[in-house]
């Protein structure tokens, strides 16, 4: 009888949490649909992936399957990243990333949405975000017992982003070194299972030699991710495609660079891969000028401007709506911790409270010190009302004075440094702290980018080369020995208002 009792009462503790914390039930319909969808992926079917990945999104959605839902938003996200439309990208991302229970079971999903997150960032040239998403990627495949092709072939793609990354900021050595840890994670795995990421890896030794100037070794590995990408369609192809019509336009063999850039052409879907496809126009174009067609390189250019100043204009207000959405979300996490930090206050206060009320009491039954402890009470309450007053004052003083400074910043005024001392009289003085040699141009150029000005807008602003600015990031980077992963407007944000 106690055994039939106790049966019963274990049927009632899985019946009762069964309705409390019902098991996901798998789903072949969606789970072979997801499967499809990643096939259209692979093979660089953008516009296929992104009716397919609705599909997915509204049969999960009714039936709440978390596995599909989080698979539909990354198929989501990684069309509108093919599209250069990263704001939305990060979006569908996260909306990938919100469905936790799954992630925790799957960690090879999880890995691949903090990637395509750090693409996102890449690609917006918020390197510090990129790389801080791409070490999470490492890491949640680093605490993983056992390893699957499909986390082989990922962290494969986080060391490749990796070394574009630092192609980007002119650290060619950085970039070696991840290509070769890509290469050496692919060579494991058969070409049927990774045909799209060693075409790909391919691609990026062949850029590493052409822009050392070993044109045969580029030009090897150039052709060697074209036969992996043979009657395939891929945004890697296409660059291939254009890394050997760049090295036949060094070489002079015009007509050989047409017809790569003209296979390159063929590559595109209408609308996918905008930044390829502008990268694509003023190469054509200046392979034009080269031969003397100043007409034709002029209609490239003109296509290539149009393309760009679309593509630039995007770009910025996306990178500036994300970077909006970051800084609130540290503000929000800031609120947090101060609303935690007053509660603790609250009690120091109290209990501070407490004992100044007992001394009172204590001083009340001496009367000649219950006068002074008055006294000083009211000079303390004045005080603060005063410095609240003086800093009310300050305040508006400058949020009037910040319009002025940026407009200044912005028509190159010789004024600008001496009034943007005055708007933040602390920069200068914590600036020379770190390096006492700043000359005056050096600490406007960080004026600069501490009032958020980007490369192009302080080359544009101050009537220099964007190659001229991009050095004087370097050096004054150097300067204050700040490591590259890190975001330098942001550094110094960080460390001008810190008290």
């Amino acid at each position: 009888m106690n055994t039939i009792k106790s049966y019963k009462v274990l049927l009632f503790v899985f019946i009762f949490f069964g309705i409390l914390f019902p098991a996901q039930k798998n789903h072949p319909e969606i789970d072979r649909l997801i499967n499809k969808t990643n096939q259209l992926y692979m093979n660089g079917k953008t516009s296929q992936v992104f009716l397919s990945s609705k599909k997915i999104i509204k049969k999960s959605d009714s039936l709440n399957y978390e596995k599909g839902l989080s698979h539909g938003y990354y198929f989501l996200a990684t069309y509108y990243y093919d599209n250069a439309k990263f704001r939305e990208s990060i979006s569908y991302a996260k909306k990938a990333n919100s469905y936790t229970s799954y992630l925790n079971k799957d960690k090879t999903h999880s890995a691949k949405i903090s990637s395509l997150l750090g693409g996102n960032y890449l690609l917006l040239e918020l390197y510090t975000f990129s790389s801080k998403n791409y070490r999470n990627a490492l890491q949640i495949l680093k605490n993983k017992s056992k390893k699957n092709i499909t986390d082989s072939l990922t962290e494969g793609m986080i060391y490749s982003n990796l070394s574009y990354l630092f192609e980007n900021i002119g650290s060619s050595d950085s970039m070696y070194y991840y290509l070769k840890k890509e290469k050496a994670i692919l060579k494991k795995i058969k070409f049927e299972d990774a045909f799209v990421e060693k075409g790909c890896s391919c691609l990026g030794f062949g850029n590493y030699h052409l822009n050392q100037n070993k044109i045969d070794s580029a030009k090897y590995y150039y052709q060697k991710s074209l036969e992996y990408f043979k009657n395939k369609k891929h945004p890697c192809k296409i660059e291939s495609f254009m890394g050997l019509g760049n090295l036949y336009t060094q070489e002079k063999e015009y007509q050989q660079a047409h017809n790569f850039y003209n296979n390159a052409k063929d590559g595109f879907d209408q609308g996918n891969f905008p930044d390829i496809q502008c990268e694509l126009y003023k190469n054509i174009s200046e392979l034009y000028i080269a031969q003397g067609n100043a007409l034709e390189g002029k209609r490239y250019q003109d296509l290539y401007s149009k393309a760009h100043q679309q593509l630039d204009g995007r770009i910025k207000k996306e990178r500036d709506a994300v970077m909006n959405e970051i800084m609130n979300h540290e503000r929000i996490k800031h609120e947090a911790e101060v609303q935690q930090s007053k509660k603790y206050t609250v009690f120091i206060i109290s209990i501070f409270v407490f004992i100044t009320l007992l001394i009172v009491y204590l001083l009340k039954r001496a009367n000649d010190k219950n006068y002074k402890t008055s006294k000083i009470t009211k000079q303390l309450r004045a005080e603060k009302l005063l410095q609240e007053k003086e800093k009310n004052i300050l305040k508006l003083q400058l949020k009037e004075s910040q319009e002025d400074i940026i407009n200044l910043a912005k028509e190159n005024n010789p004024e600008f440094f001496a009034r943007f001392q005055k708007g933040y009289p602390q920069f200068s003085n914590k600036m020379l702290k770190i390096n006492p040699t700043f000359k005056t141009s050096e600490l406007t150029f960080a004026a600069y980018i501490y009032l958020g000005f980007n490369t192009k807008e302080i080359a544009d602003y101050t009537f220099k080369a964007v190659k001229t600015i991009e050095n004087n990031r370097y050096n004054f980077r150097k300067k204050l020995e700040i490591s590259p992963e890190k975001d330098l407007h942001i550094w110094l944000r960080n460390y001008i208002d810190s008290q």
